[in-house]
């Protein structure tokens, strides 16, 4: 369910990149135009109240992850409406763009670098936020820019230790969503995993107990309410 784009990226550096600027504000752009986003746990509470969250499987590492459903099909993100974002939050997947993280040992996240693609939309030398100012100093934005990878490194590693746990408990299970939207047919969405209500249910004892401690139960109540919204993704596909 992943969606990509061919880009040139380059490792941030303050000499190459002096005079790039990012329009912070572009959001209709052709990286931000797909239909998924990974996001961690730390971003659930804010993020069930607008998104629907499933677990997917990484496809190159193939670890469990979370992922918002933006849209439908490869590149549909139906939170787009002409350069509005229809939702008061957005998240940390979509806010780092146009950089990525570098990970030359992917054991050893602390050692990572940021990339910037050049040829994203945002990216420019006349107008926006500058990365580094005239010394080649990073700007206030770039600190924020790095501090959000730290958010989303930090967060992962977080999120993958909680799906391992329900995992090892029998409380994840693979489904398959066939959905019906109006005047357009039925959009299958596959490659997804849920946990299962009725395992959930059945834990007791000890296993409830480091479920409670460790914060996969309310992981698992946030992820269970957040489908709700495919109901208001169904309204704006329809509506195109």
């Amino acid at each position: 369910m992943t969606d990509s784009n061919k880009s040139t990226i380059e490792l941030l550096d303050s000499q190459a990149h002096r005079k790039l600027k990012i329009q912070t504000q572009k959001l209709n752009t052709k990286q931000n135009r797909v239909n998924v986003a990974n996001v961690s746990v730390g971003e659930l509470n804010t993020l069930v109240h607008e998104y629907p969250v499933f677990i997917t499987k990484s496809p190159n590492s193939g670890d469990l992850q979370l992922t918002a459903i933006l849209g439908f099909k490869s590149g549909e993100n139906l939170f787009l409406k002409g350069d509005e974002w229809r939702a008061t939050y957005l998240p940390l997947d979509i806010i780092r763009r146009p950089f990525q993280a570098y990970l030359p040992d992917q054991n050893n996240p602390n050692q990572g670098h940021i990339a910037i693609d050049l040829l994203a939309e945002q990216v420019n030398e006349k107008h926006g936020t500058p990365l580094f100012d005239d010394q080649g100093n990073k700007t206030e934005f770039l600190q924020r820019v790095e501090q959000t990878f730290s958010q989303i490194m930090g967060g992962a590693v977080q999120t993958l230790n909680l799906l391992k746990q329900a995992e090892q408990l029998g409380l994840i299970e693979s489904i398959n969503l066939s959905i019906e939207v109006p005047n357009k047919g039925k959009v299958e969405l596959n490659g997804l995993l849920a946990f299962n209500k009725e395992a959930v249910d059945k834990l007791s004892g000890q296993e409830l107990e480091q479920a409670h401690q460790s914060g996969l139960l309310q992981v698992i109540h946030l992820l269970l309410s957040s489908t709700l919204h495919l109901q208001k993704l169904i309204g704006w596909s329809a509506n195109q």
